[in-house]
């Protein structure tokens, strides 16, 4: 403690101690009297030997150095002991105005951070080999006013009103409100909880209002079915007065009349089938990946892979697919679901989590692959996988607090690296998603190119002078960065706060074509 004390002092005698270190000073002098005693020692040495660098009658001014022997020279603070509680006042008036200096503002005096703000009136919450038209997303995503087109496959959606619906292609939709959108075609099927009453949905041929219920609409280019499934609904008709129809009935429209007939439930998918359809469809997916994955452990170009699978409960080994890779040392970080119920993961939230690996050689090329379920971006700097080091050839691949994706390689001590950022792929909407990272760098061209769920989001070449020969990555950490040690306990808070799924390194620059295939053979 005395060390690193009369280090922080020295340091901000000497006008150089950074604002957190200042902190943790005016805490110590706060708490401890010793400190702050000692704190007026170190101040008085440096004032002392100031004063004889100033006249001359020092040849340098070192005030860490030692003198012992015959050289010992009688102690500065002996000479001014007699004002030495003028000067312990002094010293407390300094340590006043560190803490003022530390301190957050007071209560009144914080502004408040901007409250984050979504956009959007639905969710699209479940989906089953759905393509879509134009606009593409995918689960999670939020939903804004808009038209939305669905080729084929099943879409779930839920309304921030409380109401769902199940979209089956070829259909097309647009969403108005919370409380209100219009089928243009196709078919859905709409499930309106009581706190969602009134609820409306248009037609060409007219509109219904729920009143809390379970229907089923049906429109094509000829005509148009509504089948009441559960509760009531208000059917209102262009040329005619609002109808009520009950469970059990409907109603066809054609060009030419209006007729009634029975509901029938099997017309469109509904919730629980179609929950039971996603089970069975993530089983298909799962085995699917599992097929690929075997393909992928005899790829040319790969160097490590981490599939995370199976990962036995109470493991702390990462085992690889290649024996040439020695198991990773799983720290901290929990066994959690992967992307499938039946496939596992690794939680990087707790403190300290990461697993340390080593990848030995030297490479020419490299492309990073690696599925992440992000929970927030609360760090400055978010881990993907970084060497334990920043030496010449060393990457660092990770995530900025904004939400973009960061690598770089150290280029040698004291030299500025070239930094190649991609657009933001991550905010706090995409929390419950698995999204698919790819980064990958070429040394002879220092060309870096970012990826997001199989597309290339950026590219971007550093100068000549921003080169290495080879990269390195030697001993690294997945998800995590910095190795306290015995003289430095303190260490950067890196662990990237989520999940991540299936860690593969190649040893060659991916093609777009390559990329985009492991997206669709391991996407969820």
């Amino acid at each position: 403690m005395n060390n690193d004390l009369d280090n922080l002092i020295h340091r901000f005698l000497d006008e150089n101690l950074g604002k957190d270190e200042q902190a943790v000073l005016s805490q110590l002098l706060r708490d401890d009297p010793a400190a702050a005693k000692r704190f007026a020692e170190i101040s008085i040495l440096h004032d002392t030997l100031r004063s004889g660098f100033r006249s001359g009658a020092l040849p340098s001014q070192h005030t860490h150095a030692t003198i012992t022997g015959s050289d010992r020279k009688p102690s500065p603070f002996r000479k001014i002991q007699p004002v030495l509680p003028w000067l312990m006042a002094t010293a407390a008036t300094i340590v006043v105005f560190l803490v003022w200096k530390s301190a957050p503002p007071p209560p009144d005096k914080i502004t408040a951070a901007p409250e984050v703000r979504d956009q959007g009136f639905a969710v699209l919450t479940h989906g089953i080999n759905p393509v879509w038209s134009d606009i593409s997303p995918i689960e999670g995503d939020f939903l804004s006013a808009g038209k939305l087109e669905l080729q084929s496959g099943l879409a779930q959606i839920e309304f921030l009103s409380g109401v769902l619906i199940v979209l089956e292609g070829d259909a097309a939709i647009e969403i108005i409100s919370p409380d209100e959108m219009e089928l243009l075609r196709g078919k859905l099927r709409a499930l309106v909880p009581p706190p969602a009453i009134g609820f409306q949905i248009h037609t060409p041929k007219g509109t219904v209002v729920d009143l809390g219920t379970e229907f089923a609409l049906n429109l094509n280019d000829t005509r148009a079915e509504l089948h009441v499934l559960d509760g009531e609904v208000e059917w209102h008709g262009h040329s005619q007065e609002k109808t009520f129809l009950t469970e059990g009935k409907g109603l066809e429209f054609s060009e030419s009349q209006t007729r009634s007939i029975p509901a029938d439930p099997s017309l469109v998918t509904g919730p629980a089938r179609l929950s039971q359809l996603v089970a069975k469809y993530r089983g298909e997916r799962f085995r699917q990946w599992s097929d690929h994955c075997e393909k992928l452990t005899s790829h040319p170009k790969l160097l490590a892979y981490f599939p995370m699978h199976p990962l036995a409960s109470g493991t702390r080994e990462l085992e690889p697919t290649s024996s040439q890779i020695q198991p990773g040392a799983i720290v901290g970080a929990k066994i959690v679901q992967g992307r499938w119920p039946e496939k596992q993961a690794l939680d990087f939230s707790p403190n300290g989590s990461r697993v340390r690996v080593h990848i030995p050689g030297e490479q020419s090329a490299i492309t990073y692959s690696v599925w992440a379920r992000i929970d927030s971006l609360d760090r400055q700097y978010n881990a993907l996988f970084l060497t334990d080091n920043y030496g010449y050839g060393e990457p660092h691949w990770q995530i900025l607090e904004d939400g973009r994706l960061f690598f770089s390689v150290g280029i040698g001590k004291g030299k500025l690296h070239h930094i190649f950022h991609s657009p933001v792929i991550w905010d706090h909407s995409k929390t419950e998603q698995w999204l698919h990272l790819v980064t990958s760098y070429d040394v002879a061209t220092r060309t870096c190119v970012h990826y997001l769920n199989g597309a290339e989001i950026s590219r971007d070449s550093a100068p000549p002078e921003k080169g290495v020969d080879a990269l390195v990555l030697g001993s690294s950490q997945i998800g995590n960065w910095g190795l306290p040690t015995r003289d430095d306990p303190g260490f950067a808070v890196r662990n990237l706060n989520g999940r991540l799924d299936e860690f593969a390194i190649f040893n060659a620059v991916l093609s777009p074509e390559e990329v985009r295939d492991l997206y669709e053979n391991g996407r969820p």
